[in-house]
């Protein structure tokens, strides 16, 4: 109860506290990371501040690509779904550009790019190799009542086996595929450096587009359901950051039927950005927002009696 209430009363803080501001967003951030107090926790919580605060840089850079007399502030909706790689857009005027959120929490962590179950569309030959052998897998462990390591690596197994199966020419198209249906810009959280980042994909997907007289292949990592895009030319060797992942969506036990979340569980596969802080730091011409730590304790304090009181009650 005290979490849901939490994330109710972010919307309230977000719309009501005042920004004092040249280039700096006060925003409030939370000390023991169990609930981020900043407002830009999750998409919606972003969206919700970017529709706060005009002065934003993010917001200006939007206003300058208009030519308007008036004033316009742009207008920023959360769009829900999985059909789509947008998670908002912005409007401005006559204009809307469709915007992909990323959520960077730590120096280690990762975001993906893509995560699909259409592997057939990718590369038939590895659809046909693992759809199959799930299909066993699941036959052969019905009635099962607990997932065993045993199991699991059983599993693990089957993607491991299927990634012999891409090649260069596959890698390419599926990342210039991806590079053309992405939305315009990328929208980056960085919670641990308090900065907000918005980017234009041109110029900045230069792994994805950028080498096409290149090979590209597959190095083995220690887990076995995942590969490192490498990429090689004239003897050299460069590590994209990229990593291919063949999974289940929703895990062994949601396949067993073990799941109280989960009825299914299907493979696909995602790309996933490694070294996250590598690619930020190597952006062309991208909007950076800093959010500090809020000084106005008594928003602070009037979240916390509430959220109390009402754990008590």
């Amino acid at each position: 109860m005290r979490f849901f209430l939490s994330i109710k009363l972010i919307g309230f803080i977000t719309n009501n506290l005042k920004y004092n501001r040249r280039f700096n967003t006060r925003m409030p951030y939370s000390n023991t990371g169990a609930v981020h107090l900043s407002g830009i926790e999750n998409e919606k919580n972003l969206v919700s501040l970017l529709n706060t605060d005009i002065s934003m840089n993010i917001n200006q850079h939007i206003l300058s690509r208009v030519h308007s007399t008036e004033p316009i502030m742009p207008k920023w909706s959360h769009l829900g779904g999985t059909q789509q790689k947008a998670d908002c857009d912005v409007k401005i005027g006559d204009m809307c550009y469709d915007v992909s959120i990323k959520d960077h929490a730590k120096s280690s962590g990762t975001f993906d790019w893509l995560n699909t179950s259409k592997l057939k569309d990718f590369n038939p030959e590895i659809a046909d190799v693992i759809k199959p052998r799930v299909a066993e897998f699941k036959e052969k462990h019905k009635g099962t009542e607990e997932v065993s390591k045993e199991m699991r690596s059983e599993m693990e197994d089957v993607f491991n086996n299927a990634f012999q199966h891409i090649t260069s020419d596959q890698i390419k198209t599926l990342f210039h595929a991806l590079y053309t249906k992405y939305p315009q810009y990328v929208l980056v959280n960085d919670v641990e450096k308090h900065h907000v980042i918005m980017y234009h994909k041109e110029n900045n997907f230069k792994e994805f587009v950028g080498y096409n007289d290149w090979e590209y292949y597959l190095k083995k990592s220690r887990a076995k359901t995942s590969r490192m895009v490498w990429r090689r030319k004239d003897g050299v060797e460069e590590n994209t950051n990229l990593r291919i992942r063949l999974v289940l969506n929703n895990g062994v036990n949601a396949l067993l039927g073990l799941s109280a979340k989960n009825k299914t569980s299907i493979p696909c596969l995602k790309i996933q950005q490694d070294r996250v802080g590598i690619l930020l730091k190597n952006l062309i011409d991208p909007i950076i927002d800093e959010i500090s730590k809020k000084e106005d304790q008594p928003n602070l304090e009037i979240l916390t009696n509430v959220v109390e009181n009402e754990s008590i009650a």
